[in-house]
């Protein structure tokens, strides 16, 4: 099969780029470039991909001031909106069968449990991002393509992502947990994250929002003391949420607060979840290194 994906020079989209190519894809790799020179040259690009993945998106954990904020929105929106417009540009037969867009389990209102069912939508600046985002790829339905929106919690892996940046500070022993650390911490282990998408490639019966999250989220407080614990160090330290606003501002709230999020769908499609708890993809990973 034949994948088109944008976003791949990422941690989240090195992985998949790698574990698509093992399993016998061939990719085409969405460049900056491409979406330089506009829709046309997207166009000429994706024009033999049988998929396309979109996973382009500026980092959102930075201070929001004005200028990030619109980087934020802009880099995911506009690169969707081109490539939708490359998709619409090429005839018919020239067109992808499935089109996975990504977004963002902080689409979703802080403090509450959802599924892909729930309508308890965030009103904040990330949930409004993730909802322009997700609207980018409403006209796709015009046409005849398979659209999946996938909602990605933290990803879990020892070469970025979250974990990535934790280990060094934890493995010295001075990791702990962030505020009171009852935050929900809705992960999902990288493995299980290339299998989902996958999943959502091979079957042609997914369509729709996706959670990309394990079946099983849980906290800050808990996740620092697996982590701790399989490393054997202590993780005594509490870091402030004060000192966290001072340094990220309202963006701090992605670190402080959060919502407990489920892959109803996933598991209603039969889909199994090999690390489905955070003490099994937190020992599987760290075997590693």
């Amino acid at each position: 099969m034949k994948i088109a994906i944008s976003g791949s020079t990422g941690f989240i989209g090195k992985q998949l780029l790698d574990y698509l190519l093992r399993s016998g894809n061939e990719l085409i790799v969405i460049s900056r470039g491409d979406f330089a020179g506009g829709s046309n040259q997207l166009a000429k690009v994706i024009i033999s991909a049988d998929v396309i993945i979109n996973l382009a998106g500026a980092t959102v954990l930075r201070r929001w001031i004005k200028r990030n904020k619109q980087l934020i929105l802009s880099s995911r929106v506009n690169t969707t909106r081109l490539l939708v417009e490359a998709v619409r540009k090429n005839l018919p037969e020239h067109r992808p069968k499935v089109f996975i867009n990504a977004s963002a389990i902080g689409i979703y209102e802080n403090g509450e449990t959802h599924d892909e069912f729930s309508s308890a939508l965030g009103t904040g600046f990330l949930a409004n991002v993730c909802k322009a985002w997700e609207g980018e790829i409403v006209s796709l339905k015009e046409i005849d393509l398979r659209l999946c929106n996938v909602r990605i919690g933290i990803v879990l892996g020892t070469t970025g992502g979250s974990l990535g940046k934790m280990l060094p500070v934890f493995k010295a022993g001075l990791g702990g947990r962030i505020g009171s650390g009852k935050q929900p911490f809705s992960f999902i282990h990288i493995s299980d994250f290339c299998r989902a998408i996958e999943h959502l490639i091979v079957h042609n019966s997914s369509a729709g929002v996706y959670n990309l999250v394990s079946p099983e989220p849980t906290t800050n407080k808990l996740f620092t003391n697996i982590l701790s614990g399989i490393l054997h160090r202590p993780a005594f330290f509490i870091v402030p949420v004060f000192a966290l606003k001072l340094i990220y501002g309202e963006a701090s709230e992605m670190l402080t607060k959060g919502a407990c999020v489920k892959p109803a769908r996933l598991l209603n499609e039969g889909f199994q979840f090999q690390f489905p708890d955070i003490s099994s993809a937190i020992a599987e990973l760290l075997k590693k290194c």
